[in-house]
């Protein structure tokens, strides 16, 4: 073999190492900005510098092209670990408030996922996760709940029509999305609370049976959409039956205000102050309304009586001392009350 064969060889061999380089910086950048590698190669600015591959074959170049591909591959690295974390945020979210969306492998779909809006990236968040160790019978889809995202990669660094990828933008869209699930999560919290308070206390006034409360709570289950609409239909339920029971209801409140008037020593001119109120007999007037303002009195009048309680208290103990001293003034004025201890005697 001629020396110019034996350069020829070297040259090739260094085109090839410095060729493998640019490759993988070029895939590397097309991950990072979400094109294709064709692109990559086509662009300018910081790929201007890897496009020259044939001018200079030094060890120094090739081992420059060398580290620039490392440092590319890091970031994709990186990038890789932040999108696979909120890819799993997404997917726990998604799963909790049930609104997977259609065309998610080995995802059941939610009826009520049109309820909170249509995202174009659901589809591709819910498919872009696989397991890193796949053991038989996994479909590699994350179920922890938890914060450890080292099970699981991403299923492809590029955007398709099944993944995100890690493209520059979908850092943001994913962010995005999260704070929109989240925000969507505490509204739900929120109505459920309000509307639980609000069945809580229709409960309680309409002395709705142990059994039955206990039936609807276990099947109140999660954030889901199905959750909401059990919750909405017992509430509709309580205020039907209320509006049948309302004026025993307001009869019971009455009641309970003549019971607190006794308690707190109301004064003629405090009952009558209620009187167009407590007085209301017909049938057609005995609504909601009617029994809103019993039940804002009587309140007003437990509060009162909560402030006047210590003092009541006082007055209580000062009766009891002052019955007893009686009782035993009574005892001793008594002729016959040593008759007993003396009859014994004898």
């Amino acid at each position: 073999m001629g020396r110019l064969e034996v350069v020829r060889g070297r040259m090739e061999v260094a085109m090839e190492d410095i060729g493998e380089s640019q490759r993988r910086i070029y895939e590397a950048y097309a991950a990072l900005n979400g094109c294709s590698v064709e692109e990559a190669r086509g662009s300018g600015g910081e790929m201007e510098a890897w496009k020259d591959i044939k001018t200079n074959l030094t060890e120094e170049q090739r081992e420059l092209f060398r580290s620039k591909a490392v440092e590319y591959e890091e970031s994709v690295s990186s990038r890789t670990q932040a999108i696979v974390s909120l890819l799993v945020d997404c997917q726990n979210l998604i799963r909790e408030l049930e609104i997977v969306p259609s065309g998610c492998e080995g995802e059941e779909e939610s009826e009520g996922y049109i309820e909170v809006g249509q995202n174009e990236d659901d589809v591709k968040i819910m498919n872009s996760l696989k397991s890193i160790d796949r053991s038989d019978g996994d479909d590699g889809r994350p179920r922890s709940r938890g914060k450890s995202t080292d099970s699981y990669t991403i299923t492809s660094v590029f955007e398709s029509s099944s993944c995100i990828g890690i493209g520059k933008d979908a850092l943001d869209r994913l962010t995005s999305r999260i704070a929109e699930l989240n925000g969507e999560k505490r509204r739900r919290r929120n109505k459920l609370g309000e509307m639980g308070a609000a069945i809580a206390s229709l409960w309680s006034m309409l002395r709705v049976p142990s059994a039955e409360q206990h039936a609807f709570t276990k099947s109140i289950r999660g954030l889901g959409m199905d959750t909401l609409d059990k919750g909405e239909r017992e509430l509709s339920r309580l205020h039907e039956l209320k509006a049948v029971m309302i004026g025993k209801l307001i009869r019971e409140q009455r009641q309970t205000i003549e019971e607190l008037w006794e308690r707190t020593n109301a004064s003629e001119g405090e009952k009558a102050s209620f009187d167009r109120y407590f007085y209301v007999n017909d049938e057609d007037k005995l609504t909601d309304v009617l029994l809103a303002k019993h039940e804002e009195y009587a309140g007003a009048l437990n509060a009162k009586l909560e402030k006047m309680q210590p003092i009541l208290d006082l007055i209580g103990r000062r009766e009891s001392i002052i019955e007893e001293r009686v009782e035993l003034e009574m005892l001793q004025k008594d002729p016959d009350r040593l008759k007993g201890r003396n009859a014994s005697k004898q």
